[in-house]
């Protein structure tokens, strides 16, 4: 009897031992199964971070090199200040990332802006040149490479692109729980959380509760949102400070994209006052040599009414560039209204008829039609006018107008007899300051599509046929 019992106590500890191995086991894989997609996640998180980089790199690399006759001759001391200055702006905004550039077979502007060793670093890491220079092997051969190492304490993620001859690269490390012994606490951690819930019932409720817990996260990174991980938040266990992590890795990720923002849209605003200041000091140049010029004639007594005619135009073309100017990022509300188009449209014509007798083209009117359309006519007449005049100055002898209704929508086109557009100029044919004239600004196409869209309409450019035809399509009077 005592041995039965003695035998029967055994295969109990056997059962319990082989329970509590097999608890360890599921808690080893679960714990693994959520530090894998964490490292996933901090992993993609860290790729997406580092193409903004160098791709931003590349940007301000081609923009500086760019028309420059000067960058081959310079040395490559020279160079390397020039670059690092580069890298040094652009990596600010990144933390933990530092990079540079390769060309002519050597690393040069290599910055880490972000470093906290209490030291400028000015060197590219010997430990990891030879991943950076596999990375930008593969990039010169493939367009982009991207290369991840494990080392002993931490992760080595490295990107690069081509650009041109030369190569752009960044890299970013990643300590925590890559790292092995951490691995190594968690695993234990598990074992202790087994050993202690040798129940059967303790068993079961841990591998419940970290399943569940296991698929709240892969559904919370699914539908990762500004309040971070749902369903994770108020946990105070393993996951919740994984979730935790996660939800501030989020947020500094947001951060960082609503600071690139910030940057992009001050780079906007700088190239638009660039732009602006460009386009208004031809007119006022143009004005001071025609005051210069009546001044001469003035001490002369040759003065005319004609003489005053130069500065009269530059001071009207400074009006047109601050009227479409205007416009264009300060629209007033439409007045929409159905009104004919026809005689709209007529009294254009003779609005630049002066225009069109001077330059020797005829204006004319195709099928007189005068359909009803929901207009705010004086958005209707600052179009056409501004469509009438480009085909004016580029047309060899005719402009022709015309008016259709079809379907609920009136296609007013307006066409000449000029060289047409090429296939480039139609793709930044509607940008702002886009110009191939002159003397143009390159506000008056963008500025009527954006009154053309106010109205519900729409402004575009029609392939096909000699010359160019530009057709505005307005709603109907049985439009719904």
């Amino acid at each position: 009897m005592r041995h039965i019992l003695h035998s029967r106590f055994q295969l109990q500890l056997l059962f319990a031992l082989l329970a509590a191995v097999s608890v360890i086991v599921l808690a080893i894989g679960l714990v693994a199964n959520a530090i894998h997609h964490a490292e996933s996640f901090v992993l993609a998180d860290t790729n997406r971070t580092l193409d903004q980089a160098i791709h931003e790199l590349r940007r301000e690399y081609d923009l500086r090199l760019r028309g420059d006759g000067t960058w081959p001759k310079m040395p490559p001391g020279a160079q390397d200040i020039t670059l690092r200055g580069i890298s040094q702006t652009v990596l600010s905004s990144y933390p933990g990332v530092e990079g540079g550039f390769w060309t002519q077979a050597q690393f040069l502007g290599y910055s880490y802006p972000t470093h906290d060793g209490g030291s400028v670093k000015v060197d590219v890491p010997p430990a990891e040149r030879s991943e950076i220079e596999a990375a930008i092997s593969s990039a010169m051969a493939h367009g982009i490479s991207r290369r991840t190492l494990r080392g002993r304490h931490d992760l080595v993620v490295v990107s690069a692109i081509a650009s041109g001859p030369a190569a752009v690269w960044a890299m970013k490390r990643l300590p925590g729980e890559a790292e092995p012994a951490q691995r190594k606490r968690n695993i234990f951690a598990a074992a202790l959380v087994a050993i202690a819930l040798l129940g059967a019932a303790g068993v079961l409720a841990t591998a419940i509760g970290l399943r569940r817990g296991v698929a709240q996260m892969k559904s919370g990174l699914a539908t990762l949102d500004e309040a971070g991980v749902p369903g994770l938040r108020q946990r105070y266990d393993e996951l919740g400070e994984i979730s935790a992590a996660i939800n501030q890795m989020a947020r500094t990720r947001r951060k960082l994209e609503e600071e690139l923002r910030r940057e992009d849209r001050v780079r906007a605003l700088g190239r638009l006052v660039g732009r602006i200041a460009h386009e208004m000091r031809n007119p006022l140049n143009g004005i001071r040599l025609s005051l210069q010029m009546l001044s001469r004639r003035h001490e002369d007594n040759r003065l005319t009414s004609g003489d005053f005619q130069i500065a009269i135009d530059e001071v009207d073309r400074m009006n047109r560039l601050l009227s479409d100017l205007l416009a264009f990022q300060q629209p007033r509300p439409p007045r929409i209204e159905l009104r004919r188009v026809g005689p709209i449209l007529d009294e254009c014509t003779r609005l630049v008829k002066p225009q069109a007798d001077r330059a020797g083209v005829h204006l004319t009117i195709a099928d007189r039609c005068t359909p009803p359309a929901l207009v705010d006519e004086q958005y209707f007449r600052q179009i056409m006018v501004n469509l009438l005049l480009n085909a004016i100055e580029v047309s060899a002898k005719t402009v022709r107008v015309s008016a259709t209704d079809a379907d609920g929508v009136v296609a007013v086109q307006v066409s000449d007899q000029g060289p047409g557009l090429t296939a480039e100029q139609q793709e930044h044919l509607f940008e702002p300051f886009y110009t191939t004239k002159m003397n143009g600004h390159g506000l008056g196409l963008a500025v009527s599509r954006e009154l053309a869209q106010s109205m519900g309409g729409e402004l575009r450019y029609e392939e096909g046929g000699p010359g160019a035809t530009f057709t505005l399509r307005l709603r109907g009077a049985n439009a719904s």
